[in-house]
């Protein structure tokens, strides 16, 4: 979920799409976690050396709890459950324990933009669910795991990988992922978990330039999130469509879908704050966008009418005086070209760090290169090309580059 977007979030796990496990993926925030780690810290290392599988599973499960507990508020706490977790997991075998710590240190690499080492513990979540069996007993699932939880598993990760890849501008590898989780999603109807999947496609191709890639799969995603009846991915969906319609420049479409994802998010701006906020700000970019073509609009019809009355008066003085038509023609043309001059636009101005991701823009690199190049997170360097979108009044970066070099800003 590039420019990720609900709720103003990038999370591997949030934008993943997969249906959860409700024994693995419990919401601890506000519960006492303070007394399951006192439970927990009782355990000592004899104490586990002499245990028998039974009550290690039972160790285990609260362990993967306290990393989910503290997974939003304690950093430090959550990745330490998580690496205890992953130790008896890979010990033991117990490839439920191994994928769910696994995952869950891989979030939080990522969330430290550290993308190599959330790949690498992604993979070896991948690679224990890759070595589930049906019917296999384990320690989450005493009673033996079922395709179900194989595939809910492999689905959960395989589109969590499609957002890191599309992260890091693996394009290609990105939508094989999501390809793959896709079919499972269908393979069981999970319908919201599609529209998720499809707005995360969308949102990779619209963040890479394919607008009309990017629209296809909005709407794809707006119909599985309304047979869903899903309105948190309707709303999604449809906000996406205005973006892409906003950068088309089909204004009316615009403005009608993020009005309608307006909707959902104020009526539920307490859980989706951020979300309303960003949508806001495209609304209003339609808003000045439609106040610039009324405007230029009624120039144009001004200057319409005059070119009109000048084209009459032209006629009747070649018709009345022929001898002065050479002359007449002449007046009449520099008269139509300066009507048909625009007032000059005010200067623009840019600070050196813009000029600088402008050259590198222009020279073809994506928002990460241009980021490694010149030490910036890829999240500022993408601020910073909307910014140069804006100043320069375009919606793609071809635009931007074409009206640079006109205005002298390029050579």
């Amino acid at each position: 979920m590039k420019g990720k977007f609900i709720s103003g979030a990038i999370a591997a796990l949030l934008l993943s799409c997969q249906i959860l496990d409700a024994d693995n993926y419990i919401d601890h925030r506000g519960h006492n976690v303070d007394s399951l780690e006192r439970v927990v810290a009782a355990w000592s290392d004899d104490r586990i050396a002499q245990a028998g599988d039974e009550e290690l599973a039972g160790l285990n499960r609260d362990w993967r709890e306290l990393m989910l507990g503290y997974l939003q508020t304690d950093t430090g706490r959550s990745m330490s459950f998580a690496r205890k977790a992953l130790r008896m997991g890979l010990d033991k075998d117990w490839k439920v324990a191994v994928w769910d710590a696994s995952k869950v240190i891989g979030q939080h690499h990522w969330h430290g933009e550290r993308y190599d080492s959330a790949a690498f513990y992604y993979n070896i979540a991948v690679d224990a669910i890759e070595k589930m069996e049906v019917g296999a007993v384990d320690a989450a699932h005493p009673e033996g795991l079922s395709q179900f939880d194989i595939d809910n598993a492999r689905s959960a990760m395989l589109g969590t990988m499609g957002n890191l890849y599309s992260m890091q501008d693996s394009i290609d590898l990105a939508m094989s992922y999501y390809a793959r989780a896709g079919e499972i999603f269908k393979q069981y109807g999970w319908n919201s978990s599609i529209a998720c999947l499809q707005y995360n496609i969308g949102e990779t191709w619209r963040e890479n330039g394919e607008s009309a890639k990017a629209d296809k799969a909005f709407e794809e995603g707006l119909t599985y999130a309304k047979e869903a009846g899903d309105s948190l991915w309707i709303a999604a969906n449809k906000a996406g469509i205005g973006r892409v319609a906003l950068e088309r420049g089909r204004l009316r479409k615009a403005i009608r879908s993020l009005d309608e994802a307006n909707q959902y998010y104020e009526a539920y701006d307490d859980q989706e704050f951020a979300a309303l906020l960003e949508n806001l700000d495209y609304t209003n970019q339609v808003l000045r966008l439609q106040k610039r073509q009324a405007t230029i609009g009624m120039i144009s019809a001004l200057a319409a009418l005059v070119l009109l009355i000048i084209s009459i008066f032209a006629i009747y003085r070649m018709e009345k005086f022929k001898k002065h038509n050479s002359q007449t023609a002449e007046v009449l043309e520099e008269a139509i070209g300066e009507i048909g001059t625009n007032t000059a636009e005010a200067d623009i101005k840019l600070s050196e760090r813009e000029a600088e991701i402008l050259k590198l823009i222009a020279d073809g690199l994506v928002n990460k290169q241009i980021a490694d190049k010149l030490c910036l997170s890829p999240e500022t360097v993408k601020w910073y090309r909307k910014k140069l979108l804006a100043k320069f009044n375009t919606t793609t970066s071809s635009a931007l580059i074409s009206e640079a070099f006109k205005r002298g800003f390029l050579n």
